[in-house]
């Protein structure tokens, strides 16, 4: 959320239009309009939007009035790269790229040649052409429209949505076979729509459609919107984005006219500003400007007596801060702009907070709503949006809670106005609405009920202005902390670290003058030049400490900040970062990169470097848009170098070369696994590329020459590639080739400047003509250099990238190796399904008789579906009338057949998909035989489409008069613990009901009429998302209430009441389909579980969560309404409530006992007590209405709220630790994680136990320090232990056995030194010599399973299972690390780095059930471990269990028998695998195979190797021969003696040599055999051999619930129980694993036996 600060003067659209100087020049009627006449002119405007200058054409800049394109806009730095990216691709979507200066409409091609836009853009403009002309089909080869290339995925739905929406806004979707306008129902009529995309398009709200970035705002817009800010250009009647200056704000940008308008800059200000005479950024620094642009400092976290930094969210979870206090800050936070990290000094929306980790999702809720202050609250009375104090004047926030946040807002910087990214001055909120002259003066005369905060140290209650004065200033970040543990101005040893407020006013009070820079000539204050960008964090918090310490005075601190001022701005040699050497200011300028002023800013040090570089116009030139930088693999997403992939065979070699060449011309080989940039020589250096090829060294060389120069041979000057290929250098295609790749990537590269260079540029510099661009801006095949492996097509650069992805996190431009290549369609197979005609009954072709290959091609089916069709029927798993089958199945989807349900429509199709309808009564109803009029009627259709009924509302006796709940409540008849559930409920099921009109409403008609107040609308709109679905901050979708409780954005005991609710009243809601539908169906469809499912279904004290008014008894809701009366007409259940019931404490009587109640222990009332910090708002409210309702009395309340105070004090002053494996772990975190009891913690805080007895325990020491991993070897022959380093150095493990198991050691808290018994993290063990250092990198990847992996996004650390969800690294490295956690403690928190009980570990997000279950069970993937002893895979756990525990030092060592040490050295094993035999018997028959591959092969036993290999080692290549000749022989021997044996296989016998070459037994029990030990009998029941033999795990039939009636497959299809598909499916799976199952015989037989018997049908057996 972080925004940058203009530089230059950001110029955006003008929000206002009136007053500014020059505006009478252009058209300023917003559109659509009337012919209306234009302020100071008289050029009527279009009268139509279709009519009018269609997309928009360039922009209109500020007061000069000067019209620009958009290229253009971005090359003079007006606007960023994407956001005119996305206005072009509008304009090339919608028909033509405009040139609003010559007033020209031309297309992609031509604009590129005549410069309009660059050859960089090329490939993305002529992709969005296609909107308008069409693109290809690649099955059909005709033109197909843009939504349908989008169902083709033949671009993203995101791109095709955006294009999509500025077709519709400038007159209608583009055919592309007339070229003409459809309105949206036509465009559905002819498929290039479809319903759903169309609603979509035609509701402005939806966030899908606002694919556009207002520049004004920096908020997403639809293109529909943009139009209306725009202005219409007199002389061409083009439609013009105006731009003017605009300043960073909260949350977006504000407009110069704003400021004036609200009184925040004056006219002379804002007219110096339009006419550039100062900048924004100049106006943006001033402090009397800056405070209402950005609001001052508000409490950004605390602050520990040692000095720690901590978030707000982070110390109450550590119960550093009280929940009530910690709450009310971060709502603060949330509703001044913005949620802050004080340790990484960032800022984010509730969302991105959530996302990150800084705030749990169970405050999101809160949170949000608390963010609403910003954008406004919206009145759905009258659907506009309200400021803070307005939602408190109509009810909508509670007035006490609402006035402590004015007065935080006012303390920090102004009313906040929402919707337009600013606060403002008292007088103009009062005159804007904002509030009112009452409120006014009681913000500025604040009474005791307005402290709302608390501060931790002193108790005191206190105004958010008076806490700010308590906090103290970081000088790294310039946060206010809020400190911790007593007065931190005082003898902590933290102290001097920070400022508190007295020194802070000090500084501020001390003015210095500073003659150089942005403050030149001006008195500015000490406090504002210390935090200003020229003294940086390291050096600001060394002076602090130095001033703070008393060694350096207030005026000594003055000449340092000034020296240093001056010597930063009179440095006149500000130099970039270029990509070989430092670039210059000048330079930048002489090669247009930057303008005359943003030069002149530089070197009077009014801007700096780093501004500069943050512009993307900038950036593009310095360091380019990003070469190919490797591949990433489909399946495993993993990220490979190109040389790499050309090592696996992923790329064939030349393609791969010239990928890489095109890296080397554009500046660096990438290594994209470790995001790394090399030059050619640090990447061969760095193992990148490789030494193999050294003519491919020589190749990258050369290429690289395009970066850093050739050599003139007859001048020696450095010249660039261009010149080269001239001077015939190198030869023209080659060089054409990299030339095409510099311009893809950012633009020509200028090598002796170190930077590349705007076209017109290079022409002057000679580094390029004319006559190369036209070459490479109509690149013909001879020009297409490059390949695409998975097209097999000859492509351009630009092309290619534009396959490629984008990584967020890093940048890096990826080519995607597709898992699903385009298939190739036969002629043959063409013929075939353009042969076959179906009549389809339903859709778009409805009535029409179409060929299946039209069919197959239309928006019937999608790209996966019709991908899947034509393979299954290549690979004949299907044939034609099969398909047909399918195609006849599959359009019943578009039967027009709709019925209205609780939100929405559904189809048919969907009702028997969701298990409302069975298929038989689904087909009746396409037959018509049973009307959708009919189907309504049947109750257990009505019940899942609009529910059963919940309480809607109350029946008075005896009078039996309906009142609705809210106005029960608001009557005082009953308590609002009790009505508030069941309005809840109401909203959990669908509607606000209202007895009295029988009207069912959504919550905002609801408020809207008067059936529900202001006052519960956020509460019931929340409980409203179990319908609509709640907001998922980690991914922006939509999410039902099951997923939500799930994530922890609703507590389970709220989602669970309300579930129970759905369940009683027809079943689980489904909120994309907005109605109930059945258990099972929810279950597939992630609405709920089993488990969940079973807690619902058996009702315990948990799901009694209502109450019934008169006898105050608690029931569920299903037993609630059985008490109710329901009324037949409307079909209301209506609660009984007596006429007469005793009246129930108003709020105010409440209050009045509370105050009065004084609670001794803490000498204050309960009303003072309840609000001093402790409890939340929340919190607070359940006391009252506990009391309200009777459920507690007076003296019970007390006792209970003095029960969790004292709990909370007890958990708040505990600051005790415990060490864990890297550093200290607060007790109360192992209070949370229940690692330690709560009477332990009890007794630690009240120093009953000591730290150490605790940390002793062994129910805590196995999670602290883990219960030790495998330390090293135990060598049985000399009885001496050995690290695994040293046994892999003496050859007794093998390099990648002890590998893995130093890093199990690494990845379970520290490396083991066996000799000493220390333990050493691997940097320690490095430089202690435990481990050599060739291993450094490999441990300190396996180290970060403890420490902690770097989320990308978040920059938070992450567990090893969070990095394996993010793709941060492989299942495959994952599972050793994860295996070693789990058998030692536990998975490893990585923030706190101790081991966590399992359960805990899944509730913080650091493991998930569904790894456990992938690592609970053994097989090859979970077997990742090596038995020396045994020769066989095993789970570290298994390797742990066969280890030993030596008594004295407690280490875990692996006993290395005699057998076991058999290792060669490199050597010796080099000169084996040297050495190749022709094999002509068993396994290897026919192969040539290496001597060392047939000694370890299963032929020879362990013996039998080791005397072979020792026999080579002692006589040398004189014995090669006869070892070749002994190991022949044994394999000779063993193959003749297994083929004596035979065992039933599935079609015919199998010999015991066949098992044994397979690997289903090895030597052993085939020499037993041999010896007559074992029998033929015994070895086929052994597992291992009986499974391969037999198979197991068939799916052999169906069975039919609730009668267990068993049916085979093919019965169960013509039945009607299985689809076509699904029973073809699973019989094909049974034919491939041997045989056709008929379950009710318990029979098993070959395809053709079972065609005879009559198990499957003939169309099956084809």
């Amino acid at each position: 959320m972080e925004s940058q600060p203009a530089v230059n003067g950001h110029t955006v659209p003008i929000a206002h239009q009136d007053n500014v100087p020059g505006a009478d020049c252009l058209r300023q009627d917003r559109l659509p309009g009337k012919q209306k006449q234009a302020a100071g002119g008289d050029v009527p405007v279009m009268e139509a939007p279709g009519e009018a200058a269609g997309s928009i054409a360039g922009v209109c800049v500020g007061a000069s009035k000067k019209i620009m394109s958009f290229y253009d806009a971005t090359r003079e730095h007006l606007l960023s790269l994407d956001p005119a990216l996305f206005l072009l691709e509008a304009q090339a979507a919608t028909g033509s790229i405009v040139d609003p200066v010559s007033h020209r409409q031309v297309s992609v091609a031509e604009a590129v040649q005549l410069g309009l836009v660059g050859l960089e853009l090329k490939e993305k403009l002529l992709t969005a052409e296609k909107a308008a002309t069409g693109f290809l089909d690649p099955y059909t080869e005709e033109k197909i429209s843009l939504y349908q290339a989008m169902q083709k995925e033949l671009l993203g739905r995101e791109q095709g949505s955006r294009l999509l929406e500025a077709q519709v806004a400038t007159g209608g979707v583009i055919d592309p076979a007339t070229g003409q306008r459809l309105p949206a129902d036509v465009a559905c009529e002819r498929g290039y729509l479809d319903e759903e995309m169309r609603q979509v398009l035609s509701d402005p709200s939806n966030e899908e459609n606002k694919g556009f970035l207002n520049p004004s705002t920096m908020e997403r817009v639809t293109y529909t919107e943009l139009m209306k800010s725009c202005v219409v250009d007199p002389a061409s009647g083009f439609l013009l984005l105006p731009l003017q200056t605009t300043l960073a704000g909260l949350g977006g940008r504000v407009s110069s006219r704003e400021l004036l308008d609200a009184g925040i800059v004056s006219p002379d200000t804002f007219r110096a500003l339009e006419e550039g005479r100062v900048s924004a950024q100049e106006v943006a620094e001033n402090p009397s400007v800056g405070r209402f642009l950005r609001g001052t400092r508000s409490v950004a976290g605390v602050v520990l007596p040692s000095g720690e930094r901590k978030s707000l969210y982070q110390a109450l979870r550590e119960h550093l801060l009280l929940p009530g206090a910690a709450l009310a800050l971060l709502q603060v936070q949330a509703s001044t702009g913005s949620l802050a990290d004080p340790i990484k000094n960032k800022s984010y929306s509730v969302d991105e907070a959530v996302r990150v980790g800084l705030i749990g999702p169970e405050l999101h809720e809160k949170l949000s709503s608390a963010e609403k202050t910003i954008t406004g609250y919206r009145d759905p009375s009258t659907g506009e949006m309200l400021s803070l104090f307005q939602a408190i004047g109509k009810g909508f926030v509670p007035r006490d809670h609402g006035i402590c946040l004015l007065e935080a807002q006012m303390a920090t910087g102004g009313i906040i106005a929402p919707g337009r990214h600013l606060r403002v001055p008292t007088e103009t909120a009062c005159r804007w609405g904002y509030l009112d002259e009452a409120t006014r003066q009681l913000l500025s005369s604040p009474t005791e009920d307005m402290r709302g905060f608390f501060d931790p140290s002193s108790k005191e209650k206190l105004l958010y202005a008076e806490l700010l004065k308590r906090c103290v200033t970081d000088p790294n970040t310039g946060l206010l902390l809020l400190p911790l543990g007593g007065d931190s101005r005082e003898g902590s040893e933290g102290a001097q670290l920070f400022f508190d407020h007295r020194s802070q006013t000090a500084l501020e009070n001390t003015k210095v003058s500073v003659t150089a820079g942005k403050f030149k000539g001006k008195s500015v204050s000490l406090w504002n030049l210390l935090f200003s960008d020229y003294i940086q964090a390291q050096q600001r918090a060394a002076l602090a400490q130095q001033y703070l310490a008393g060694t350096l005075s207030m005026q000594e601190l003055g000449k340092v900040v000034s020296a240093t001022i001056e010597e930063m701005a009179s440095t006149a040699n500000v130099t970039f970062e270029g990509l070989r050497d430092r670039v210059t200011a000048d330079q930048l300028l002489s090669s247009e990169i930057i303008n005359q002023d943003l030069f002149k800013k530089l070197k009077e040090g009014e801007t700096s470097a780093k501004e500069v570089v943050s512009m993307d116009t900038v950036k593009k030139y310095l360091q380019g848009t990003g070469s190919i930088g490797g591949l990433l693999l489909p399946d495993s997403q993993e990220k490979i170098s190109i040389y790499q992939a050309k090592r696996k065979g992923l790329l064939r070699p030349g393609t791969s070369l010239i990928l890489l060449e095109a890296q080397a011309a554009t500046g660096f080989i990438i290594d994209p696994a470790a995001n790394k940039r090399y030059s050619v020589d640090e990447a061969l250096r760095a193992n990148v590329i490789g030494p193999d090829v050294c003519e491919l060294h020589e190749k990258l060389l050369s290429a690289e020459r395009a970066v850093t120069g050739y050599t003139d041979p007859y001048t020696d000057a450095k010249i660039s590639l261009f010149q080269a290929m001239t001077k015939e250098l190198i030869v023209k295609d080659h060089a054409i080739r990299l030339l095409e790749a510099q311009i893809a990537t950012g633009g020509i590269i200028d090598p002796v400047n170190s930077h590349r260079i705007p076209v017109e540029v290079a022409y002057r510099r000679g580094y390029f003509d004319k006559k190369m661009n036209v070459i490479l801006s109509d690149p013909s095949d001879d020009t297409k250099g490059f390949f695409d492996p998975n097209t097999h097509e000859n492509l351009t650069y630009l092309q290619l990238k534009e396959k490629c992805i984008t990584e967020p996190s890093t940048g890096l431009c990826l080519l995607p190796l597709n898992s699903r290549k385009r298939q190739f369609i036969d002629d043959a197979t063409r013929r075939v399904f353009r042969s076959s005609w179906l009549p389809v009954r339903f859709g778009r072709l409805r009535g029409e008789k179409v060929s299946v290959w039209d069919l197959l091609n239309s928006e019937y089916f999608s790209e996966g579906r019709r991908r899947e069709i034509f393979n299954h029927y290549q690979l004949r798993k299907l044939t034609l009338e099969q398909i047909r089958d399918m195609l006849e199945e599959e359009m019943k989807k578009w039967a027009p057949i709709k019925f209205q349900a609780m939100r929405g429509s559904v189809s048919a199709y969907h009702l028997m998909e969701t298990g409302v309808i069975d298929k038989v009564l689904f087909e009746k109803v396409l037959e018509g035989s049973v009307t959708p009029e009919q189907v309504l009627h049947m109750d257990s259709v009505r019940k899942y489409l609009y529910g059963s009924g919940s309480i809607g509302g109350i029946v008075l006796q005896p009078s039996n008069q309906r009142i609705s709940i809210y106005e029960a409540m608001k009557k005082n008849l009953m308590v609002p613990g009790v009505a508030l559930p069941l309005l809840e409920a109401q909203a959990a099921t669908g509607f606000i009901i209202d007895p009295v009109n029988n009207q069912k409403l959504s919550v905002d008609d609801a408020v809207k009429e008067g059936v529900i107040g202001p006052d519960v609308h956020e509460k019931l709109q929340h409980a409203e998302g179990a319908v609509t679905g709640y907001k998922d901050p980690f991914t922006g979708k939509k999410i039902p209430l099951f997923q939500a409780m799930k994530k922890g954005l609703i507590a389970d005991k709220q989602a669970m009441q309300l579930m129970e609710v759905q369940m009683a009243t027809g079943g689980i809601i489904d909120p994309t389909c907005g109605h109930h539908i059945p258990t099972e169906s929810a279950q597939k469809r992630g609405c709920l579980d089993e488990d969940t499912s079973k807690a619902l279904s058996k009702p315990g004290d948990d799901n009694r969560a209502f109450c019934v008014p008169d006898s105050r008894e608690t029931v569920t809701y299903a037993e609630l309404i059985k008490r109710c009366q329901k009324d037949e007409i409307s079909g209301f259940h209506l609660l009984p409530l007596a006429q007469a019931a005793a009246p129930a404490h108003t709020d105010e009587q409440i209050q009045r006992i509370f105050k009065e109640t004084v609670v001794k222990e803490k000498g204050v009332s309960l009303w003072e007590l309840i609000h001093l910090g402790y409890f939340t708002e929340e919190q607070r409210s359940d006391f009252v209405e506990r009391f309200r309702s009777e459920e507690v009395s007076l003296q019970q309340l007390v006792a209970l709220v003095l029960r969790l105070v004292r709990e909370m004090e007890m958990q708040a002053c505990s600051h005790i630790t415990l060490e864990g494996l890297r550093g200290s772990v607060p007790v109360v975190w192992l209070l949370d994680a229940g690692i330690i009891t709560e009477k332990v913690f009890e007794e630690l805080a009240q120093g009953i136990t000591t730290p150490e007895e605790v940390a002793a325990m062994e129910s805590v020491k196995r999670y602290l320090q883990g219960t030790g991993s495998i330390a090293g070897v135990f060598v049985e022959a000399s009885k001496k232990k050995m690290s695994f380093y040293d046994a892999m150095k003496n050859n007794l493990l093998l390099p990648g056995a002890a590998l893995r198991l130093l890093e199990a050691q690494a990845a379970t808290g520290y490396l083991m030194d066996t000799a000493t018994n220390r333990r050493l993290s691997v940097r320690d063990a490095v430089k202690a010599g435990v481990v050599g250092e060739e291993l450094t990198e490999k441990l300190l990847l396996a180290e970060r399973a403890v420490t902690g992996y770097t989320d990308p996004y978040t920059e938070s650390s992450i567990s090893v299972c969070q990095a394996l969800r993010k793709e941060l690294i492989p299942l495959g490295d994952a599972v050793p690390l994860l295996e070693a956690q789990l058998a030692t403690g536990g998975v490893i928190d990585p923030v706190h780095h101790h081991h966590l009980p399992l359960q805990a570990a899944c509730r913080y997000g650091f493991y998930d059930e569904d790894l456990n279950q992938t690592l609970s069970q053994l097989n090859d993937t979970t077997k990742v471990f090596f038995d020396p002893n045994t020769k066989e895979n095993v789970t570290y756990q298994q390797l742990k269990d066969r280890c030993t525990q030596e008594a004295e030092s407690g280490l875990w060592l692996l006993p290395l028998s005699e057998n076991a040490m058999f290792c060669v050295d490199e050597q010796t094993m080099e000169v084996l695998k040297s050495v190749t035999v022709c094999v002509n018997i068993g396994r290897f028959k026919g192969q040539t195979v290496s001597v060392w591959d047939l000694l370890n092969s299963e032929y020879l036993s362990d013996s039998k190797r080791r005397e072979l290999v020792q026999k080579y080692k002692d006589e040398k290549a004189e014995v090669l021969h006869e070892i070749v000749t002994i190991v022949t022989t044994i394999i000779k021997e063993t193959e003749t003696q297994g083929k004596k044996f035979a065992f039933q296989g599935l079609r015919k016998r199998v010999s015991a040599s066949d098992l044994f070459q397979s690997q289903l037994i090895d030597k052993k029990t085939l020499d037993e055999l041999n010896q007559g030990k074992k029998t033929v009998k015994e070895v086929t029941e052994m597992d291992s051999v009986r499974r391969y033999l037999e198979g197991s795990n068939f799916i052999a039939g169906v069975l039919i619930q609730p009668s267990n009636e068993k049916m085979s497959i093919y019965q169960a299809m013509w039945k009607g129980i299985l689809r076509p598909g699904t029973a073809l499916v699973l019989l094909e799976a049974q034919a491939a694993t041997g045989f056709i199952i008929d379950p009710e015989q318990n029979k098993k037989y070959s395809v053709e036996e079972a065609l005879t018997a009559g198990l499957i049908g003939g169309e099956i057996f084809r």
